[in-house]
């Protein structure tokens, strides 16, 4: 019996020692919280999609706080998709963005590909949602809260 309460009281101290975070947790705390937290950020496109909470602002320009890795795939058309790591870059993207693109329709047994321009200006400033997993990969929603792009000069290569 001594060991079944010294167990649950060991469980009980445990818990409570991996600290809660709440909306009122500073971005360093809930970046290091240990357990079951998901941070649900906006991205931002650099050739490919990049979490705001990963992004640093360097002038007129985001950049990825460190490399990511370059990833190309291999599909030879009768067996499985392999992703294969070939490098890693920084990334970089201006805040007023201008992309182009071709937006491809097929139908009727021809392509239509018309010129698409997307512009627009990266916000300094999003909101980020909190969850928390729960059992079976459900998630409750905990909070939402501000988040600014800090500048590159303050921020430490991850």
């Amino acid at each position: 019996m001594k060991k079944i309460v010294l167990s649950v009281v060991t469980l009980l101290l445990a818990q409570t020692a991996s600290a809660e975070i709440t909306a009122n947790s500073s971005w360093e705390e809930i970046f290091a919280a240990k357990g079951p937290y998901q941070i649900h950020a906006p991205v931002v496109y650099m050739g490919r999609a990049i979490d705001y909470t990963y992004v640093c602002r360097d002038g007129q320009n985001l950049r990825t706080m460190g490399p990511v890795d370059i990833v190309v795939n291999d599909h030879n058309g009768d067996g499985p998709t392999k992703f294969e790591v070939v490098g890693s870059e920084v990334l970089s993207t201006p805040i007023n963005y201008v992309q182009h693109e071709e937006f491809c329709d097929a139908s009727y047994n021809k392509v239509l590909c018309t010129p698409v321009t997307y512009t627009g200006v990266y916000p300094m400033t999003v909101q980020i949602s909190v969850g928390r997993k729960l059992n079976k990969g459900r998630e409750v929603h905990l909070f939402t809260k501000s988040y600014t792009v800090p500048n590159c000069e303050t921020v430490e290569v991850k």
